[in-house]
């Protein structure tokens, strides 16, 4: 377990796979409906605890958990105001994937989406795009295509689509 206290209101918790097992926590179960994420979660504070990193539990935390290779970030963050003990847990999302008709869409979008992947089926060109991007970038570069948030997104397109080669984008 990797713990990085960045401030007195955030903490960061990188865990393996094994660790995660230990806790009884899985990343596509996590959800703070399910009593036993919950368990998990109060046990992983515990855990924090002994090895002397303190999070406050009064007033509202958010925990948000990202995925890893080989494990789980969660970030604790305690908010300030609001109402006292209320707690939420917010998972990453799937990156966006953009639908272009064309490349020449496609490349225009690009701009506004560094780093991202282009795959080609049939005539239309798809945009995976990388990491976390502000609104308005994603807003602009939807001008070009259209924007879908779709579950297993890479997996999709790294199965029934080609992924493009720098060569074929010059």
């Amino acid at each position: 377990m990797k713990i990085n206290t960045v401030n007195e209101y955030r903490v960061e918790v990188e865990l393996c796979a094994g660790e995660m097992a230990d806790l009884g926590l899985s990343f596509d179960t996590m959800d703070w409906e399910n009593i036993d994420t919950r368990r998990a979660l109060w046990s992983l504070v515990g855990l924090m605890r002994e090895k002397g990193v303190n999070i406050s539990l009064s007033g509202r935390l958010l925990i948000e958990a990202g995925k890893l290779p080989d494990g789980v970030k969660l970030c604790f963050t305690r908010l300030p105001g609001g109402k006292p003990k209320r707690l939420r847990l917010k998972k990453e999302v799937s990156p966006p994937v953009l639908r272009c008709e064309t490349l020449r869409d496609a490349e225009n979008a690009a701009r506004f989406l560094p780093g991202c992947a282009f795959y080609r089926s049939g005539s239309a060109v798809f945009l995976l795009a990388e990491g976390t991007y502000a609104e308005t970038r994603l807003l602009r570069a939807a001008e070009f295509g259209t924007l879908t948030r779709a579950p297993m997104g890479r997996e999709i397109l790294e199965e029934y689509a080609r992924k493009m080669g720098k060569e074929e984008l010059l």
